[in-house]
């Protein structure tokens, strides 16, 4: 929604301040650096994928391989901030993290912070909500929404 902001705008003279994405699913077909090779992992995520959407999007289509996209459309996207998410043990966080990086190496004007928690499963704080970890990252993402920079900067990584 952010990247179609950026592209079309919003009616009256709403703005998108910033954009929030725990534990995204990203995939595509060509692995990034430090994702799985694996085919029969890689056919798994493609086919669930599929099902998720209806067949209505590809795999590398940027609604779920937003890495694909060519530099000019990152420098549209609409928001200022934008925080990432990642669970360290998540297959997933590898395209998370490359995410992070293609949009700072994009031209895009804002901040990207990138927050990672070790030793955790995707979406890990849905499953243990009242975990210390999930709530240290809710008070990142709390702090986020609020406009800040994070108080609690024991796990974020910034690449």
């Amino acid at each position: 929604m952010a990247m179609r902001a950026g592209r079309e705008g919003l009616e009256g003279g709403a703005a998108v301040r910033g954009l929030a994405l725990l534990d995204p699913y990203f995939w595509g077909k060509r692995p990034v650096p430090s994702e799985t090779r694996d085919e029969g992992t890689r056919r798994w995520r493609e086919r669930t994928w599929s099902f998720v959407c209806a067949g209505r999007y590809g795999i590398d289509d940027p609604v779920i391989n937003p890495v694909a996209m060519p530099p000019e459309e990152w420098r549209r996207l609409a928001s200022a901030r934008v925080l990432v998410t990642v669970a360290g043990l998540d297959m997933l966080s590898a395209r998370g993290r490359a995410y992070v990086r293609a949009l700072r190496a994009s031209g895009w004007r804002g901040a990207a912070e990138l927050y990672e928690t070790p030793g955790e499963h995707h979406v890990y704080f849905l499953d243990k909500p009242d975990s210390e970890k999930a709530a240290k990252e809710m008070e990142v993402v709390a702090d986020f929404i609020n406009g800040g920079r994070g108080s609690s900067t024991a796990l974020r990584m910034d690449e």
